[in-house]
């Protein structure tokens, strides 16, 4: 390509270009984490499901980096989805690498973003060959299909670090609504606004586009349709696509139950070896992800049923035909995620789930950090003595069962403590919990 129209499309995504970068609300937690590690490390990958806003992350960090005085010519900023690029091999980021040397002149080591790097084959040979030279640092983003962790390691032999991204949090969703929650008190002075708008988050999820939709439940099927054409189907060259769509609608529609894949095998009329093969492709593409049973044997637990959630809850809601009924799951499914995302912050963090060995009782979330436990029994509400009853006794069986001394049962609004046969029961709002206060 000619330099003035590598130049030309170049100039329309940099900060040094001719217009300005959209960089939408800032996520703090991951845009610290990047430019600590970035310090140390050549290379960061951001992984996650598509549309969640890893390529305003990554612009974000740019930003960080030139507001604290970096050069903003040595930053730069690669759209391969950009349908002007023409070239389909890694040669095209030299070309473009050695253009931006020349006509920029960065003064300083370049911070170079490769978006939506899986648009372009044999990308990683040269973020491989730049990095290991510690000629520049990289951040790529992309998709799924083609930015798993496990596919780095062996692209980019170990030289990088992976951060997983997913929808924004509930407090990254109060600032998209114009609400700043830094503390206790900033939330009491919110607190009207924030139990309007907690229904909203738990209905409609968190992708950022969507927050800000107005038509909602399209723009979150076309995502679906997006992922599982295009992060699943064509990744995995599967036939059997209208298999796939079957299988991910049950999923779906069931999140927050157990399930073996013997039983969907069953149910959906699927031979075993595609709902396994299927599942693991749609866990890959991160769009669900399951919960194990605790248990001292990893034999027992891989043959115990599996919970399993989707990674949004507006998925959730756009394949269920009663908003009534499924209230329950969609806080279920909204915490599952919350721990997720926490699990990726902190990687002591494991999560379970935990069932009395004659599985009448069940407990939704036991959550492992090194050596301790801690209970989490989520309900919509307790308003019901039937469930109230329910959701406390299974709690006291499993923390009398694992020598734990209390618990917590999350739902909307209860905001209390007591102890029951010497097990202290601490009932946290979800606003609270969610807001980690």
């Amino acid at each position: 390509m000619e330099d003035e129209r590598i130049l030309g499309i170049l100039n329309d995504w940099n900060f040094w270009g001719n217009k300005p970068l959209e960089l939408g609300i800032k996520r703090r937690v991951y845009v610290d984490k990047i430019k600590d590690i970035l310090k140390d490390t050549e290379v960061v990958a951001e992984v996650g499901v598509r549309r969640c806003g890893k390529s305003f992350v990554a612009r974000q960090v740019l930003n960080e980096f030139i507001l604290e005085g970096y050069d903003v010519n040595s930053t730069l900023i690669i759209n391969l989805s950009d349908e002007r690029w023409s070239a389909d091999s890694a040669g095209l980021l030299n070309e473009i690498f050695d253009v931006y040397k020349r006509e920029l002149k960065p003064k300083q080591k370049p911070l170079i973003v490769i978006d939506e790097a899986q648009q372009l084959r044999g990308w990683e040979k040269f973020v491989r060959g730049i990095s290991e030279r510690l000629v520049a640092k990289f951040i790529i983003t992309g998709s799924s299909s083609a930015l798993l962790s496990s596919e780095f390691a062996t692209l980019l032999s170990g030289r990088h670090v992976v951060i997983n991204i997913v929808p924004v949090d509930f407090k990254e969703f109060l600032l998209f609504k114009g609400i700043n929650v830094d503390g206790m008190l900033s939330a009491a002075q919110s607190i009207g606004k924030i139990s309007a708008e907690i229904l909203e988050y738990a209905k409609n999820g968190g992708f950022p586009a969507v927050i800000l939709a107005k038509n909602k439940d399209e723009l979150l099927l076309s995502y679906l349709d997006t992922i599982i054409v295009k992060d699943v189907s064509m990744r995995y060259k599967i036939r059997a696509a209208d298999k796939l769509k079957v299988l991910i609608k049950f999923y779906i529609a069931n999140a927050a139950s157990s399930m073996t894949f013997n039983s969907i095998s069953k149910f959906l009329g699927l031979p075993l070896k595609t709902v396994q093969r299927f599942s693991e492709y749609l866990s890959n593409a991160y769009i669900i992800f399951f919960v194990n049973r605790l248990s001292s044997s990893i034999k027992e637990q891989e043959n115990s049923p599996r919970k399993v959630y989707a990674i949004d809850n507006g998925f959730v809601s756009s394949f269920s035909e009663s908003q009534s009924d499924i209230k329950g799951k969609l806080i279920e499914n909204m915490v599952a995620i919350e721990l997720l995302r926490r699990s990726y912050y902190s990687r002591k963090i494991k999560i379970y789930y935990w069932k009395s060995k004659n599985n009448s009782k069940e407990v939704d979330f036991l959550v492992k950090s090194g050596t301790r436990l801690e209970i989490l029994q989520v309900a919509y509400s307790l308003d019901r003595l039937e469930t109230q009853k329910r959701e406390i006794d299974s709690l006291l069986s499993c923390a009398k069962e694992l020598n734990l001394k209390e618990g917590k049962i999350i739902t909307l609004k209860d905001d209390k403590s007591e102890i029951i046969d010497g097990i202290k029961i601490h009932y946290v709002p979800l606003w609270k919990w969610l807001l980690n206060l």
